[in-house]
Protein backbone atom coordinates (compact mmCIF):
# COMPACT_ATOMS: atom_id res chain seq x y z
CA UNK A 1 0.00 0.00 0.00
CA UNK A 2 1.28 3.67 -0.66
CA UNK A 3 0.89 6.28 2.10
CA UNK A 4 -2.19 8.27 1.93
CA UNK A 5 -3.79 6.51 -1.13
CA UNK A 6 -6.05 3.70 -1.16
CA UNK A 7 -4.08 0.63 -3.30
CA UNK A 8 -5.63 -1.02 -6.62
CA UNK A 9 -4.66 -3.82 -8.87
CA UNK A 10 -7.02 -4.55 -11.38
CA UNK A 11 -7.10 -7.18 -14.00
CA UNK A 12 -6.57 -5.80 -17.39
CA UNK A 13 -7.54 -7.39 -21.02
CA UNK A 14 -4.54 -8.17 -23.46
CA UNK A 15 -3.30 -11.05 -20.61
CA UNK A 16 -2.52 -8.26 -17.74
CA UNK A 17 -3.37 -8.68 -14.23
CA UNK A 18 -4.31 -6.59 -11.35
CA UNK A 19 -6.13 -7.25 -8.32
CA UNK A 20 -7.22 -5.44 -5.33
CA UNK A 21 -10.22 -3.90 -3.13
CA UNK A 22 -13.36 -4.54 -4.21
CA UNK A 23 -16.31 -1.95 -4.02
CA UNK A 24 -20.45 -2.71 -4.12
CA UNK A 25 -23.16 -0.81 -6.31
CA UNK A 26 -25.35 0.07 -3.12
CA UNK A 27 -28.30 -0.23 -4.66
CA UNK A 28 -30.25 -2.62 -6.45
CA UNK A 29 -29.97 -3.42 -10.59
CA UNK A 30 -33.32 -2.14 -12.42
CA UNK A 31 -35.65 -5.20 -12.95
CA UNK A 32 -34.55 -6.66 -16.32
CA UNK A 33 -36.61 -6.72 -19.55
CA UNK A 34 -37.22 -9.84 -21.80
CA UNK A 35 -35.34 -12.03 -23.90
CA UNK A 36 -36.51 -12.19 -27.12
CA UNK A 37 -37.21 -15.56 -28.68
CA UNK A 38 -34.68 -17.77 -28.01
CA UNK A 39 -34.20 -19.89 -30.97
CA UNK A 40 -31.98 -23.00 -31.02
CA UNK A 41 -31.81 -25.65 -28.15
CA UNK A 42 -28.98 -25.00 -26.43
CA UNK A 43 -26.07 -27.60 -25.45
CA UNK A 44 -26.07 -29.35 -21.96
CA UNK A 45 -23.07 -27.22 -20.63
CA UNK A 46 -20.47 -29.12 -18.26
CA UNK A 47 -20.92 -27.42 -14.90
CA UNK A 48 -17.38 -26.89 -12.33
CA UNK A 49 -17.01 -25.49 -8.96
CA UNK A 50 -15.58 -21.98 -8.51
CA UNK A 51 -13.47 -20.69 -5.89
CA UNK A 52 -13.18 -17.55 -4.65
CA UNK A 53 -9.25 -16.21 -5.07
CA UNK A 54 -9.73 -13.51 -1.98
CA UNK A 55 -10.32 -10.76 -4.21
CA UNK A 56 -13.45 -11.32 -5.10
CA UNK A 57 -12.34 -12.77 -8.90
CA UNK A 58 -13.48 -16.68 -9.74
CA UNK A 59 -10.84 -19.84 -9.89
CA UNK A 60 -11.53 -22.95 -11.43
CA UNK A 61 -10.16 -26.26 -11.28
CA UNK A 62 -7.39 -27.09 -14.53
CA UNK A 63 -5.15 -29.82 -14.99
CA UNK A 64 -1.64 -28.97 -16.57
CA UNK A 65 -0.08 -31.89 -18.80
CA UNK A 66 -2.17 -34.20 -16.68
CA UNK A 67 -1.51 -32.69 -13.00
CA UNK A 68 -3.30 -31.34 -11.04
CA UNK A 69 -5.63 -29.76 -10.24
CA UNK A 70 -4.75 -26.13 -9.85
CA UNK A 71 -6.76 -22.80 -9.41
CA UNK A 72 -6.60 -20.50 -12.38
CA UNK A 73 -8.47 -17.10 -12.44
CA UNK A 74 -11.19 -16.64 -15.33
CA UNK A 75 -10.23 -13.57 -17.07
CA UNK A 76 -12.68 -13.03 -20.10
CA UNK A 77 -10.30 -9.54 -20.65
CA UNK A 78 -7.13 -11.12 -21.08
CA UNK A 79 -6.31 -12.53 -24.82
CA UNK A 80 -4.01 -15.40 -23.61
CA UNK A 81 -3.23 -17.97 -20.59
CA UNK A 82 -1.04 -17.15 -18.14
CA UNK A 83 0.29 -19.66 -15.46
CA UNK A 84 2.72 -18.87 -12.33
CA UNK A 85 6.45 -19.37 -12.33
CA UNK A 86 6.69 -21.71 -9.55
CA UNK A 87 4.04 -24.23 -11.26
CA UNK A 88 5.79 -24.13 -14.31
CA UNK A 89 8.76 -25.15 -12.43
CA UNK A 90 7.48 -27.53 -10.70
CA UNK A 91 5.95 -29.06 -13.10
CA UNK A 92 9.24 -28.36 -15.34
CA UNK A 93 7.35 -27.08 -18.06
CA UNK A 94 10.12 -26.45 -20.53
CA UNK A 95 10.61 -22.61 -22.03
CA UNK A 96 8.99 -21.09 -24.77
CA UNK A 97 9.72 -18.18 -27.01
CA UNK A 98 9.44 -14.71 -25.32
CA UNK A 99 6.52 -12.71 -26.32
CA UNK A 100 5.54 -8.78 -25.71
CA UNK A 101 2.68 -8.87 -23.21
CA UNK A 102 0.57 -6.08 -23.07
CA UNK A 103 0.00 -4.93 -19.61
CA UNK A 104 -1.69 -1.44 -17.74
CA UNK A 105 1.39 0.92 -17.99
CA UNK A 106 3.40 -0.13 -21.30
CA UNK A 107 4.80 -3.54 -23.10
CA UNK A 108 6.71 -6.15 -21.47
CA UNK A 109 8.81 -8.56 -23.17
CA UNK A 110 8.44 -11.77 -20.74
CA UNK A 111 9.32 -15.59 -20.99
CA UNK A 112 6.69 -18.29 -22.06
CA UNK A 113 7.06 -21.56 -20.79
CA UNK A 114 5.35 -24.39 -22.75
CA UNK A 115 1.98 -26.12 -21.80
CA UNK A 116 1.44 -28.99 -23.55
CA UNK A 117 -2.34 -29.74 -22.75
CA UNK A 118 -4.43 -27.95 -20.08
CA UNK A 119 -7.50 -29.57 -19.64
CA UNK A 120 -10.61 -27.44 -18.08
CA UNK A 121 -13.39 -29.99 -17.01
CA UNK A 122 -13.83 -32.24 -20.74
CA UNK A 123 -12.24 -29.28 -22.80
CA UNK A 124 -9.11 -29.46 -23.87
CA UNK A 125 -6.43 -26.83 -25.39
CA UNK A 126 -3.02 -28.05 -26.78
CA UNK A 127 0.29 -26.77 -27.19
CA UNK A 128 -0.29 -23.08 -25.48
CA UNK A 129 2.68 -20.58 -24.60
CA UNK A 130 1.87 -18.92 -21.96
CA UNK A 131 3.63 -16.11 -20.44
CA UNK A 132 5.42 -16.90 -16.83
CA UNK A 133 4.31 -14.72 -13.72
CA UNK A 134 4.95 -14.62 -10.17
CA UNK A 135 2.29 -16.05 -8.53
CA UNK A 136 2.21 -13.29 -6.00
CA UNK A 137 1.24 -10.91 -8.42
CA UNK A 138 -1.19 -13.28 -10.21
CA UNK A 139 -3.36 -14.60 -6.94
CA UNK A 140 -3.59 -17.61 -8.33
CA UNK A 141 -1.35 -20.34 -9.58
CA UNK A 142 -2.42 -19.26 -13.74
CA UNK A 143 -4.82 -17.41 -15.47
CA UNK A 144 -7.64 -18.44 -18.06
CA UNK A 145 -7.54 -16.69 -21.15
CA UNK A 146 -9.79 -16.38 -23.83
CA UNK A 147 -7.31 -18.30 -25.80
CA UNK A 148 -8.79 -20.99 -23.59
CA UNK A 149 -12.45 -20.21 -24.04
CA UNK A 150 -12.51 -19.19 -27.76
CA UNK A 151 -15.72 -20.48 -29.63
CA UNK A 152 -17.43 -21.56 -26.12
CA UNK A 153 -20.44 -20.42 -24.02
CA UNK A 154 -19.51 -19.08 -20.48
CA UNK A 155 -21.67 -19.10 -17.48
CA UNK A 156 -20.99 -17.49 -14.21
CA UNK A 157 -23.38 -18.48 -11.89
CA UNK A 158 -22.84 -16.58 -8.61
CA UNK A 159 -26.09 -17.76 -6.94
CA UNK A 160 -24.36 -21.49 -6.59
CA UNK A 161 -20.81 -20.74 -6.92
CA UNK A 162 -20.66 -22.80 -10.29
CA UNK A 163 -19.04 -21.99 -13.86
CA UNK A 164 -20.14 -23.89 -16.80
CA UNK A 165 -18.72 -23.97 -20.26
CA UNK A 166 -19.97 -24.88 -23.59
CA UNK A 167 -20.30 -24.30 -27.16
CA UNK A 168 -21.63 -21.38 -28.22
CA UNK A 169 -25.49 -21.10 -28.47
CA UNK A 170 -28.31 -19.12 -27.77
CA UNK A 171 -29.62 -18.52 -24.32
CA UNK A 172 -32.92 -20.38 -23.25
CA UNK A 173 -35.62 -17.51 -22.97
CA UNK A 174 -35.81 -16.36 -19.47
CA UNK A 175 -37.68 -12.95 -18.28
CA UNK A 176 -35.51 -12.22 -16.16
CA UNK A 177 -32.61 -12.24 -18.70
CA UNK A 178 -30.74 -8.55 -20.02
CA UNK A 179 -29.30 -9.52 -23.44
CA UNK A 180 -26.32 -6.95 -24.47
CA UNK A 181 -24.40 -7.41 -28.11
CA UNK A 182 -20.92 -6.32 -28.46
CA UNK A 183 -18.17 -6.42 -31.10
CA UNK A 184 -14.84 -8.34 -31.01
CA UNK A 185 -11.54 -6.86 -30.84
CA UNK A 186 -8.39 -8.86 -30.30
CA UNK A 187 -10.86 -11.81 -29.80
CA UNK A 188 -12.55 -9.87 -26.41
CA UNK A 189 -16.11 -8.82 -26.39
CA UNK A 190 -16.67 -5.34 -26.18
CA UNK A 191 -20.53 -4.35 -25.47
CA UNK A 192 -21.38 -1.36 -27.16
CA UNK A 193 -24.57 -0.31 -25.96
CA UNK A 194 -23.56 0.99 -22.69
CA UNK A 195 -24.62 4.82 -21.89
CA UNK A 196 -22.91 7.04 -18.58
CA UNK A 197 -24.47 10.04 -17.87
CA UNK A 198 -25.92 10.62 -21.40
CA UNK A 199 -22.37 9.40 -23.20
CA UNK A 200 -22.36 5.84 -25.29
CA UNK A 201 -19.07 4.21 -23.90
CA UNK A 202 -17.25 1.15 -24.90
CA UNK A 203 -17.19 -1.20 -22.09
CA UNK A 204 -14.85 -4.57 -21.96
CA UNK A 205 -16.73 -7.39 -19.95
CA UNK A 206 -13.03 -8.64 -17.47
CA UNK A 207 -13.98 -10.82 -14.70
CA UNK A 208 -10.43 -10.67 -13.96
CA UNK A 209 -10.93 -7.05 -12.66
CA UNK A 210 -11.50 -6.74 -9.19
CA UNK A 211 -13.08 -3.25 -10.01
CA UNK A 212 -14.00 -1.24 -13.16
CA UNK A 213 -11.64 1.25 -14.77
CA UNK A 214 -12.67 4.03 -17.28
CA UNK A 215 -10.11 5.93 -19.66
CA UNK A 216 -9.65 9.22 -19.48
CA UNK A 217 -11.55 10.52 -22.27
CA UNK A 218 -14.54 9.32 -20.67
CA UNK A 219 -13.71 11.63 -17.40
CA UNK A 220 -13.06 13.89 -19.46
CA UNK A 221 -16.46 14.08 -21.15
CA UNK A 222 -18.10 13.30 -17.14
CA UNK A 223 -16.09 16.26 -15.59
CA UNK A 224 -16.78 18.69 -18.38
CA UNK A 225 -19.47 20.14 -15.96
CA UNK A 226 -17.02 20.35 -12.78
CA UNK A 227 -15.84 23.49 -11.44
CA UNK A 228 -11.93 24.15 -12.11
CA UNK A 229 -9.96 22.25 -9.57
CA UNK A 230 -12.55 18.90 -8.07
CA UNK A 231 -10.90 17.09 -6.16
CA UNK A 232 -11.85 13.14 -6.48
CA UNK A 233 -9.97 10.53 -3.76
CA UNK A 234 -6.45 9.34 -5.45
CA UNK A 235 -5.25 5.95 -5.62
CA UNK A 236 -3.16 4.37 -7.58
CA UNK A 237 -3.47 0.76 -10.65
CA UNK A 238 -0.77 -1.53 -10.31
CA UNK A 239 0.45 -3.89 -12.81
CA UNK A 240 1.66 -8.11 -12.64
CA UNK A 241 5.10 -6.16 -13.52
CA UNK A 242 4.48 -3.62 -10.36
CA UNK A 243 4.55 -0.47 -12.61
CA UNK A 244 1.73 2.26 -10.80
CA UNK A 245 -0.71 4.32 -13.08
CA UNK A 246 -2.05 7.24 -10.78
CA UNK A 247 -5.79 7.07 -11.11
CA UNK A 248 -8.93 8.77 -9.30
CA UNK A 249 -11.84 7.66 -8.00
CA UNK A 250 -15.17 8.93 -8.25
CA UNK A 251 -19.39 7.90 -8.02
CA UNK A 252 -20.23 7.53 -11.34
CA UNK A 253 -24.08 7.79 -10.56
CA UNK A 254 -26.42 5.69 -12.79
CA UNK A 255 -24.84 3.71 -15.30
CA UNK A 256 -27.37 1.40 -18.16
CA UNK A 257 -25.30 -1.13 -19.73
CA UNK A 258 -28.48 -2.77 -22.32
CA UNK A 259 -31.07 -2.56 -20.32
CA UNK A 260 -29.21 -3.17 -17.09
CA UNK A 261 -29.22 -0.51 -14.78
CA UNK A 262 -26.16 0.17 -12.09
CA UNK A 263 -26.89 2.82 -9.40
CA UNK A 264 -24.16 4.94 -7.61
CA UNK A 265 -21.51 2.44 -9.57
CA UNK A 266 -17.60 3.48 -8.09
CA UNK A 267 -15.57 3.78 -11.21
CA UNK A 268 -11.24 4.53 -10.65
CA UNK A 269 -9.77 6.72 -13.75
CA UNK A 270 -6.39 6.14 -15.24
CA UNK A 271 -4.66 6.50 -18.57
CA UNK A 272 -4.43 2.96 -19.40
CA UNK A 273 -2.24 1.54 -22.32
CA UNK A 274 -4.90 -1.13 -21.97
CA UNK A 275 -7.35 1.43 -23.80
CA UNK A 276 -4.57 2.08 -26.46
CA UNK A 277 -4.26 -1.57 -27.47
CA UNK A 278 -7.60 -1.48 -27.79
CA UNK A 279 -8.01 1.49 -30.24
CA UNK A 280 -10.03 2.99 -27.52
CA UNK A 281 -7.93 5.99 -26.27
CA UNK A 282 -9.62 8.67 -27.32
CA UNK A 283 -13.55 7.00 -26.59
CA UNK A 284 -14.83 6.94 -23.72
CA UNK A 285 -14.14 3.18 -22.64
CA UNK A 286 -14.43 1.52 -18.87
CA UNK A 287 -13.30 -2.56 -18.04
CA UNK A 288 -16.41 -3.77 -16.36
CA UNK A 289 -14.93 -5.69 -13.55
CA UNK A 290 -16.52 -7.89 -11.18
CA UNK A 291 -17.71 -5.58 -8.26
CA UNK A 292 -20.11 -5.15 -10.65
CA UNK A 293 -21.00 -8.40 -12.08
CA UNK A 294 -20.71 -9.76 -8.88
CA UNK A 295 -24.22 -7.74 -8.14
CA UNK A 296 -25.87 -10.12 -10.66
CA UNK A 297 -27.20 -13.62 -9.59
CA UNK A 298 -25.58 -15.11 -13.82
CA UNK A 299 -23.16 -13.50 -16.31
CA UNK A 300 -22.57 -15.21 -19.45
CA UNK A 301 -20.01 -14.02 -22.04
CA UNK A 302 -20.46 -15.98 -25.29
CA UNK A 303 -17.10 -14.66 -27.44
CA UNK A 304 -18.70 -16.48 -31.00
CA UNK A 305 -21.89 -15.07 -30.74
CA UNK A 306 -20.75 -11.46 -29.69
CA UNK A 307 -22.84 -11.06 -26.76
CA UNK A 308 -23.17 -11.22 -22.82
CA UNK A 309 -26.66 -11.47 -20.67
CA UNK A 310 -27.20 -10.76 -17.42
CA UNK A 311 -29.91 -12.25 -14.80
CA UNK A 312 -30.19 -9.67 -12.18
CA UNK A 313 -30.97 -10.96 -8.23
Amino acid sequence: MTSGKNVWAIASALAVLFCGSVSQADQPLKPATPLLDAGLAAPIPEKLALSDDGASRLTIPVMVNGQGPFPFIIDTGADRTVISKELAAALNLPAGPHVSMHESAGVDDVQTAVIARLDVGKRTVEHIDAPLLAAADLGAMGMLGIDSLRDQHVVMDFKVNEMSSSPSHVEAFDPNLIVVHGRSRFGQLVLVDAIVRGVRVWVILDSGAQSSVGNMALRKLLTRNDVQHAQYPATEVISVTGRRTPAEMQDIGETHIGDLTIFHMPLAFAELHTFDRFGLADKPAMLLGMDVLRTCQRVTVDFKRREATFKTR
